[in-house]
């Protein structure tokens, strides 16, 4: 077991945090002075308040090895070491597969598969590298943002000490975990990153005595022994921890006590490497050139013992921590594995394990087991293509044995025109060489290569990319239920990533109630009132990540929701709450610039309010004042017409008056009818609370009721003329909400159609009216028609007798003239004749 001063090693493991909620049935197995406090729900929360860290109790945390016989300490290490080395052979398959799943990113050049002659293509196709990064950058993303990964939950009723406290945690906690624990975000980067590959990764959290402050330190799978038997990491009956360390890291923590003083013996040899760890190291371009730092391996063992020697747990198996020398085959630490004043003994959590996805057993799986096919055959396709491209662009053919040309080259290069000599007799070059044939790159090839390509990104997509194809005009809910859809498996990926963070939190504040005093604090929170009592409950800070939540995505559609309800139901939100949220949402800077605090009304007398009311400041009324005497001075502001009536006044002053005359008024009102029920009856509105007293309380204040009725009238009398003037003026004062153009557009519309309508409706009650008097007055028309026609006739034929008259009269004038021109010319004849 680790000391609290190791840099670089565990300590304990926890079966469980300092704070739980645990049933009531079950609060019978812990100790009576604990501190327990029930919740509404049945459920409690537990405080070991009576447990005692290293700084409390050193003697229980030291280092046994010191005080147990040698030969017990050597029996031990034989039997362990020939326990690791069965582990080690139980998950041989396990680092095949690790190792795969690394050779697979391409990343180390080594990736399997392919072709081997010359020239052959060992490119690697990036499914299984983007998964990783991608996964990686959207998880840290939720996991660890730039304000920190720590927010605070309060379970059942919020006081403000529980809150105080809270808060005070929360921003601690995020400075140690941004600022104080400098490495916490790059090992859990490293961790995320490699979480896909090895299915299950751990964060690994300390004391370091030197440099006073917890630190971190993510721990590969490789490096973690589970026995073949085991069901689960937190109840595997021993876990191993592999650590290699130099010889100067050795003597440090033998000179700061955490392992005993034995004599060593230097190793130079390179350690025994899996297969994963030989992988990686081709991929950040390592080799192990020489002994010169002597590293040693030591075995960190969480494990079960019964101690007949140990006093503490009396010879019962208990969970201990044995550190274990693989060269010299020595013990060199063992420690308690659980708090001091825990009778139950619970191991003490420093391992935390991040699943990928779980299956039956204690490892998780990993993309090496879910598209390792698929990635092998999208590399196989890929290098396919590749290869049968180049061989069609290659030359390649075959020459006839002893058609040699001397002293001419064969080579031609692109584009050149060669001439050649050919043997006696040869008279076509075809004779003397032949192409090889072969096929050009198949299209049903590269078609099989996209299909393999989506195949192997659905496993772990998410749909955040098809967002961009949906309308913009489309429901929020039909978005959210596509995120959702889309991302099930990452989803559950990042619920456990979520509760992995909270285990790892759980042992950040154990480690700050054990040594809060002793770290080193920066200015920062130098002066924050933090205490080690704060920590002793551990259910008031968890993540920040939501579990429920992944993606900005899912953010900003919830936010689109809101805001859309808002649209619909105003009374029940607060606008300035969702718009400061949005703006927070979308990462707009300096919100409180935009959306200035406004600052607590306070306690004003009736001049003051009404100066601040005609300012535009809100104004509050308070119970022991004299309401009637308030309003009486915030009437008469309001009807002089220097002041509350002026035109520059009245728009800010006369609506916000009109809530203060209400909150007097209903002050008044619950005061006076609390002194007629309290004195009448004897009643006090307390009592209501008390479910035996409602009725009385009931009573009490209906008699009251018929008292008050007197009261309003000569109290409230004088003023309700003014208020009636006020209301009428705050109605014309308030402006009227304007519309946009296409709210008028559609009022326009739905006009026009309107007015359509009522002519349409006219034209036709019009025509039917007609239709019926038509049918009523066909009779009448028939006989007037038959009247007409027949005086027609009648008229007709005079007509054409006064016409024929006409005629003959025109014929007998016409006669007559010409008798008379006939008997003038003759007149005229005979006169020049007598001359």
């Amino acid at each position: 077991m680790e000391m609290p001063n190791d840099p670089n090693a565990d300590r304990f493991i926890e079966g469980q945090d300092d704070t739980e909620i645990i049933d009531e049935a079950s609060m019978d197995i812990f100790p009576e002075d604990n501190d327990v406090e029930e919740m509404p729900d049945g459920t409690a929360v537990f405080t070991m308040s009576d447990y005692k860290g290293p700084s409390e109790d050193e003697d229980f945390y030291s280092n046994l090895a010191e005080t147990l016989e040698v030969s017990d300490l050597s029996a031990l290490a034989m039997r362990y070491l020939d326990l690791i080395d069965k582990d080690k052979q139980a998950r041989e398959q396990r680092d095949k597969q690790y190792e795969e799943g690394l050779r697979r990113t391409g990343l180390g050049n080594d990736a399997p598969g392919g072709a081997n002659f010359m020239g052959a293509s060992k490119v690697v196709h990036p499914v299984m590298a983007e998964a990783c990064v991608d996964f990686a950058a959207r998880a840290i993303k939720e996991m660890f943002p730039p304000g920190g990964p720590v927010r605070t939950n309060i379970i059942g009723e919020s006081t403000d000490e529980k809150t105080d406290i809270a808060e005070r945690k929360r921003d601690y906690m995020n400075w140690q975990l941004t600022d104080q624990i400098v490495e916490f975000r790059d090992e859990q980067e490293q961790l995320l990153t490699q979480l896909p590959l090895g299915g299950s990764q751990f964060m690994k959290l300390w004391w370091d005595d030197k440099k006073r402050r917890p630190c971190a330190e993510f721990v590969a799978i490789d490096n973690i022994l589970l026995p073949f038997a085991a069901a689960n990491f937190y109840i595997a009956q021993r876990v191993t921890e592999v650590q290699d360390i130099s010889d100067w890291e050795f003597e440090n923590r033998v000179d700061r006590g955490l392992y005993r003083d034995v004599e060593t013996i230097r190793s130079a040899l390179e350690p025994e490497q899996t297969l994963s760890e030989k992988a990686n190291q081709k991929i950040e371009g390592k080799q192990f050139q020489d002994g010169e730092d002597g590293l040693r391996r030591i075995y960190h063992i969480y494990t079960w013992l019964e101690l007949e020697d140990d006093t503490h747990s009396m010879g019962e198996s208990a969970p201990y921590i044995m550190m274990i020398d693989e060269i010299n085959n020595e013990v060199i630490g063992l420690y308690r594995n659980w708090e001091q004043g825990d009778e139950t003994m619970d191991k003490l959590d420093w391992l935390v394990e991040f699943k990928f996805i779980p299956w039956r057993g204690a490892y998780a799986i990993g993309l090496p087991h879910l598209i390792g096919g698929l990635s092998a055959a999208l590399t196989g396709a890929l290098r396919a293509l590749l290869d049968s491209a180049h061989i069609n662009n290659a030359a390649t053919m075959l020459k006839l044995k002893g058609a040699r040309i001397s002293g001419q080259t064969q080579q031609v290069e692109v584009t050149q025109v060669a001439e050649i000599e050919g043997a006696p007799g040869v008279d076509d070059i075809r004779k003397i060489a032949m192409p090889m044939p072969f096929n050009a790159p198949s299209p049903v090839l590269f078609q099989l290569l996209g299909w393999l390509t989506g195949a192997a990104k659905g496993v772990v997509t998410t749909a955040e990319e098809k967002i961009a194809d949906i309308n913009a005009n489309a429901p929020v809910g039909t978005t959210q239920a596509l995120i959702e859809q889309g991302s099930a498996v990452f989803s559950s990926i990042h619920s456990r990533l979520h509760d992995s963070q909270k285990r790892v939190l759980g042992i950040l504040q154990r480690i700050n109630r054990w040594y809060l005093d002793d770290q080193r604090k920066g200015d920062i929170v130098a002066e924050l009132p933090i205490k080690m009592e704060d920590f002793k409950r551990n259910t008031d800070v968890i993540p920040v990540s939501d579990p429920h939540i992944f993606s900005e995505t899912q953010r900003m559609a919830q936010m689109q929701a809101v805001l859309s309800m808002m649209d619909k139901y105003p009374q029940l939100f607060d606008p300035r709450a969702v718009v400061g949220r949005m703006l927070k949402q979308i990462k707009v800077p300096n919100i409180q610039e935009l959306m200035p605090q406004y600052t607590k009304p306070m306690e004003l007398n009736a001049a003051d309010e009404n100066a601040s009311m005609a300012l535009g400041r809100p104004a509050t009324a308070y119970p022991p004042q004299d309401h009637i005497a308030h309003l009486e001075a915030h009437l008469a502001f309001a009807i002089d017409p220097v002041l509350g009536a002026n035109p520059i006044i009245a728009p800010a002053f006369v609506p916000a008056v009109l809530d203060h005359v209400k909150q007097h008024m209903m002050l008044w009102y619950t005061q006076r009818m609390d002194t007629y029920a309290e004195g009448e009856a004897g009643v006090k509105k307390e009592k209501y609370e008390n479910v035996k007293e409602i009725r009385v309380v009931d009573r009490a204040m209906a008699l009251a009721s018929h008292k008050l009725t007197n009261d309003t009238q000569a109290g409230f009398q004088q003023f309700m003329p003014i208020i009636g003037k006020l209301i009428k003026t705050a109605q014309q004062l308030a402006p009227k909400p304007p519309q946009d153009a296409e709210s008028q557009a559609i009022l326009q519309a739905s006009t026009a159609e309107t007015q359509r309508r009522a002519a349409r409706d006219q034209a036709d009650i019009g025509f039917k009216q007609l239709e019926l008097q038509q049918k009523e007055s066909s009779a009448q028309r028939k006989e007037q028609l038959e009247v007409a026609m027949n005086a027609e006739d009648n008229l007709t034929e005079e007509r054409i007798r006064t016409m024929q008259l006409s005629i003959d009269a025109a014929r007998v004038k016409k006669e007559q003239e010409e008798s008379a021109i006939a008997l003038n010319e003759n007149v005229q004849r005979n006169l020049e004749q007598s001359r």
